[in-house]
């Protein structure tokens, strides 16, 4: 009995002594859990004239979690807090057993369902403050914005595409727990503080914006449409003032969509085959080439063959001998077009791999077709423009905007080169970011390209873009006292299985005002509408209102005898 007793005490010495550390260590290790503290997400505003109002707001509410291996009885517990909340108890059960120290029960709890919650002091489980994003806006700029799914990640719009800034970097808690396994909130508790995200103030301004999807909206109806989009540029800078689709939806309530490509912004992420919209750059090359002047002439016989292929103007449009390139432009002709292609190789008498070569260079490297512009949105597509490798039919239908795919982000900034004298800048829509701090970083307008086409030719363009809305397809967007600029354009479908849709088309407007300083760029989309008429009966009145609204928006001054056929 003595010899067991002391091996006993020396047993005790060696654990309370020279093991004190160890086991007081392991012992407090029971009660410290390890929590995230989420960090406060960044909140996004836009402009409503000098004031910055909220677009996506932070709203605290509760987040019930348990830690399942302290909980007595699993199906007691569930059973209880169902009775408080409502909810079914077999989904708390299942959340149980997908974690074994940590598991998220329930998000977005009000204050009322909390208090019933805590009264009814469940061992294992705990709340902590939670921020849920909050549009307070609902509709206004859905699809530039996003959302944040159930697990707090941004999905769509601005908050997928800049998800790790907005959402900063979580803190650590070291929880020190009660009896019943809920943390004790104490002043060193905290093993790692949260960093909020950066607030984000963007470009888009909120009386623009309204009006664009109140426009947009109208048009789609009237038409029939499938679909629309619209997008406002400033062309001196590169800011986005409003980018809208229709349908749309409300980010608070995300989760009723059904058809999830309606949270895409179809402005950036949708690229389709523009039409006689894309003529405009093809006579950006010929002018700028030296090739065509506005008066230089050719025969437009109504058609031409390639390649066994015959290749028309629309509704069998024939000029005849001295059409001259404004006519090109006005009357949308396709062979006038091709004609310019001829013109910018060595033989001007067909195309050649030069004559693409030089083509392809204006479009992709002084334009930008063909590559991603940067802008802060999610899932950017970069359309697709062939090579000149590429057989000679395919580059004459490039030259009116078939056999080749942009978006409307593309155009809008190629526009706005011509549109400014021949600066190309990478369009945007985050203009400041406020870090948690206080300190703010404002975004300076970029320039992709200083000298996309000369000035000269930048002028004659738009004087031939004039006529297109003062004499042609784009006359119902004339507006007394002033002069805009513009082309119409009407594409067929690209068919997935090859060729194109027989039924329905894609209409677009692209344009200016005033043509002589302009102050913005407006690019309208209409998607299978079922009225007869090409883009002149669908997207042209959805650009006229909203370019005389903008021209009264902006206090722009007229011009006597302006705007006048």
């Amino acid at each position: 009995m003595f010899v067991i007793g002391g091996i006993m005490v020396a047993r005790l010495v060696y654990l309370q002594i020279f093991k004190h550390e160890h086991y007081a260590a392991l012992a407090n290790s029971t009660h410290l859990r390890k929590y995230e503290v989420p960090a406060p997400r960044g909140q996004i505003y836009l402009h409503d004239g000098e004031q910055k109002v909220p677009l996506a707001l932070n709203q605290t509410l509760k987040l019930v979690y348990a830690d399942p291996s302290i909980i007595p009885n699993q199906e007691e517990t569930a059973k209880k807090l169902a009775e408080a909340t409502g909810d079914n108890p077999q989904v708390f059960i299942d959340a149980m057993k997908k974690g074994k120290e940590y598991a998220v029960l329930k998000t977005r709890v009000n204050d009322e369902t909390a208090d019933k919650i805590k009264a009814l002091k469940l061992r294992g489980v705990g709340m902590v403050n939670q921020d849920y994003r909050s549009y307070p806006e609902g509709e206004l700029g859905a699809q530039i914005l996003g959302f944040v799914n159930g697990e707090g990640k941004g999905q769509y719009g601005i908050e997928g595409a800049l998800d790790g800034e907005l959402k900063g970097v979580n803190g650590l808690l070291n929880a020190k727990t009660d009896t019943n396994g809920i943390p004790i909130a104490t002043t060193d508790n905290l093993s790692r503080a949260a960093t909020p995200g950066n607030d984000l103030v963007l470009t888009i301004d909120r009386n623009i914006q309204a009006q664009a999807e109140k426009f947009l909206k109208e048009g789609v109806q009237s038409t029939k449409a499938d679909s629309g989009s619209i997008v406002v540029m400033d062309p001196n800078t590169g800011a986005v003032k409003a980018m809208a689709n229709y349908p749309t939806f409300d980010p608070n309530a995300y989760q009723k969509v059904k058809d999830y490509t309606t949270f895409e912004n179809d402005i950036v992420s949708s690229s389709f085959e523009p039409g006689s919209g894309f003529k405009v750059f093809t006579m950006a090359a010929g002018l700028d080439s030296g090739k065509v002047r506005p008066d230089t002439t050719y025969n437009d016989e109504g058609c031409l063959e390639m390649a066994k292929y015959k290749i028309c103007n629309a509704d069998n449009h024939k000029g005849g001998p001295n059409t001259n390139m404004t006519t090109v432009l006005r009357d949308s002709l396709n062979t006038g077009v091709i004609y310019i292609l001829r013109q910018l190789g060595a033989n001007p008498d067909k195309v050649t791999f030069e004559s693409k070569k030089n083509f392809h260079h204006y479009i992709t490297e002084q334009f930008g077709f063909g590559d991603r512009t940067g802008i802060e949105q999610s899932v950017e597509s970069k359309g697709l423009i062939n090579p000149p490798t590429s057989n000679d039919v395919n580059y004459a239908n490039m030259t009116f905007g078939q056999g080749l795919s942009v978006t409307m982000i593309q155009m809008a900034s190629a526009v706005s080169a011509i549109a400014n004298g021949g600066t190309l800048y990478k369009p945007y829509v985050v203009e400041e970011r406020v870090r948690p701090d206080g300190s703010t970083d404002k975004t300076q307008p970029k320039v992709v390209k200083s000298d996309v086409i000369s000035k000269q030719a930048a002028s004659d363009l738009t004087e031939m873009m004039k006529v297109v809305v003062q004499r042609g397809s784009g006359w119902a967007a004339r507006t007394p006292g002033y002069n805009i600029a513009g082309k119409t354009g009407t594409a067929q479908i690209a068919d997935p299985n090859g060729g194109y849709l027989k039924q329905g088309n894609i209409g677009t407007f692209v344009g200016f005002a005033p043509a002589e300083k302009p102050q913005f760029v407006v690019m309208v989309r209409i998607n299978k509408p079922k009225v007869e008429g090409f883009a002149e009966k669908t997207t042209v009145p959805v650009f006229a209102n909203l370019s005389r609204w903008l021209l009264q928006y902006y206090a722009v001054p007229p011009t006597p005898g302006a705007g006048e056929r």
